[in-house]
């Protein structure tokens, strides 16, 4: 007689169930979920917060319409003037930026966007080209130069 045959068979425990999950899957799941919030939030922050110059962008583009349909150069350069000056009044203070003119008005909007394009470049035509008549400039490259302001220049920079 076989004193084994007696036993019983070996029983393998049942696998775990799908549910509930361990601590650690927990953490994972709501450490995912604040991660992929926060990052919303950053990039919904920063598309509200660049409004102003999308909407500035939409303004200058219609102005180069507005030229090409005939305006006067001159007119051109007013409103861009009137444009710029606005844009900066959006996210500058007032005390720093409503009485700039001419020269300083250009080297302003260079200090703020790290550039000479507009006191040694084709943004020059800003600091006196409203004066003049029938002022000759480059239209495209002045409106090239202002859309490279709107989208480039810092809020938080620092000028004198």
């Amino acid at each position: 007689m076989d004193p084994l045959a007696n036993l019983r068979d070996i029983h393998l425990p049942t696998m775990p169930g799908f549910w509930p999950p361990a601590i650690g899957w927990w953490l994972l799941v709501i450490a995912s979920f604040i991660t992929v919030s926060v990052i919303i939030l950053r990039i919904y922050k920063y598309w509200k917060d660049n409004r102003y110059r999308r909407e500035a962008i939409r303004e200058i583009n219609q102005l180069l319409i507005e030229y090409n349909r005939g305006w006067s150069t001159s007119q051109y350069i007013v409103d861009l003037q009137y444009l710029l000056k606005r844009v900066a009044l959006t996210c500058y203070p007032r005390t720093d930026v409503a009485h700039l003119t001419g020269e300083s008005w250009v080297a302003f909007l260079d200090q703020t966007s790290r550039s000479h394009d507009f006191s040694m470049g084709k943004g020059q035509s800003l600091i006196d080209g409203h004066y003049l008549k029938d002022p000759d400039i480059d239209v495209e490259a002045l409106h090239k130069c202002s859309i490279n302001w709107i989208k480039h220049h810092r809020k938080e920079a620092r000028y004198d």
